[in-house]
């Protein structure tokens, strides 16, 4: 009970309540009903009763395939205490399907009996929450009685009689099968008694030495394998001049096929020679700088954005796939904090990297002597990397160019245990994972 007289006053708490309902539907969202509720309240002093016989309208929605949401609204007359009464309620049901016609679900109301004059003149309003279960009455459409048809596929034998009732015989029919047209499976003009190749239609290019079968393009390239030089491998979009249906090789991998390539066993590279396909630029160090471009063109160094120092030796170089470093990163013992000292050699790689953005990715690869647990070694190695990532990056070297990571004691460049060999072996080396050229990574 919500209203305060019939709670406090008269006693009324936990009431029960039933209702049946019968739900017109005008349309799956839309529907008119009649309910017949009672409510039974216990009380102090006597108990209440109501009975109400209610229309209304009930409005629905679909979230989902199985589940509806319905919210009816109500009102007509209720009888309590020998009196009538005006009586509404609304409510809120969730509807399961638990069948096609059957649903379960939660159901929340709220209802009011209002007071006449010849009674207090006090409402009752009273709240419900339960459980409501509908069964649902669907119409069924009576199917159209099926009329027998004599010749359905009109190809001159009746039904009875015909192995194919809904297929016409045609031209060609099939001796053994009565009313059946010779098969043709791949639906090229080849019935199947004479096809060699049943599943696959001959095409626009049939094999003379086999009816009903394509000429065969293994690789699909487009040239039949009886004309293909190379007939398990696609020409693709360069194809060799001189070997119909192969493709041109490559064979240095530069993406500059060999019969455009005026250096084919030596790739383009980073900086590849645009007068010459295929070539690089000459670079007479091997620093990775061409010769136009390097103030020092046969001293190795590294690519440098200062005037007159591009290609020239210096704290880095660039050579066999890495960026040496002419001078330790010096590290605080234990830690991953990078000393002062190591700041010109950190500038140095920054500037190489800068100066030559062919150099796409980088990996910093952090590594340490023995001295100390393995578990210990490995998570410095790998701070420490990360450390310099950092340094590089607030530098000026984008930091999709560059990875960090830390291999502890496991790969020592110099064997033993003497404090030559730990400090050796204490170190940071950048590696090229790849450059960039004209046409792309390589």
């Amino acid at each position: 009970m919500l209203s305060s007289y019939q709670r406090d006053a008269l006693g009324y708490g936990v009431t029960l309540s039933g209702a049946v309902r019968g739900v017109l539907s005008l349309h799956d969202a839309f529907a008119l009903q009649v309910s017949g509720e009672s409510w039974y309240a216990p009380g102090d002093a006597r108990d209440g009763q109501a009975f109400s016989l209610l229309g209304g309208v009930r409005g629905a929605v679909r979230p989902g395939a199985r589940v509806r949401l319905a919210l009816d609204v109500n009102a007509g007359l209720g009888l309590s205490g020998g009196l009538r009464r005006l009586a509404a309620d609304a409510g809120l049901a969730a509807d399961f399907s638990v069948t096609d016609s059957l649903t379960l679900g939660p159901v929340l109301r709220v209802g009011a009996l209002f007071a006449t004059s010849d009674d207090a003149p006090h409402d009752a309003l009273f709240a419900s929450l339960g459980v409501g279960a509908s069964w649902r009455v669907v119409r069924t459409e009576t199917p159209a009685p099926v009329v027998e048809v004599r010749d359905r596929d009109g190809d001159g034998l009746v039904d009875a009689q015909d192995r194919c009732p809904d297929e016409p015989r045609g031209d060609h029919p099939d001796p053994a099968r009565p009313g059946c047209p010779l098969g043709d499976g791949d639906g090229d003009g080849v019935t199947d008694d004479v096809d060699r190749c049943v599943d696959t239609p001959a095409g626009p290019s049939p094999d003379a030495a086999r009816p009903g079968c394509p000429r065969a393009d293994s690789d699909r390239d487009g040239v039949f394998d009886d004309d293909d030089a190379c007939p398990t491998r696609a020409m693709g979009d360069a194809p060799d001049p001189e070997r119909r249906g192969c493709p041109d090789n490559d064979q240095d991998g530069d993406g500059v096929t060999d019969h455009r390539d005026l250096c084919v066993a030596v790739p383009a590279g980073p900086h590849p020679d645009p007068a010459r396909a295929g070539c690089p630029l000459p670079d007479r160090d091997g620093d990775s700088v061409p010769d136009a471009v390097d103030a020092c063109p046969t001293r190795p160094g590294a690519p440098s954005t200062r005037q007159g120092r591009n290609g020239c030796p210096g704290l880095v170089r660039i050579e066999r796939g890495m960026i040496r470093i002419l001078r330790p990163v010096f590290f605080a013992t234990r830690r991953d904090t990078i000393l002062r000292q190591s700041s010109a050699v950190l500038a140095a790689v920054a500037d190489a990297l800068r100066a030559d953005p062919t150099l796409r990715r980088v990996a910093i690869e952090g590594h340490t002597d023995d001295v100390a647990e393995d578990a210990f070694n490995l998570d410095l190695s790998r701070r420490r990397a990360t450390r310099v990532m950092a340094d590089l990056v607030a530098r000026g070297v984008a930091a999709d160019r560059l990875r960090a990571e830390g291999f502890g004691e496991t790969r020592p460049v110099v064997p033993g245990t003497t404090s030559a060999a730990r400090a050796a072996n204490r170190r940071v080396e950048f590696r090229i994972e790849s450059v960039e050229a004209e046409g792309g990574e390589r």
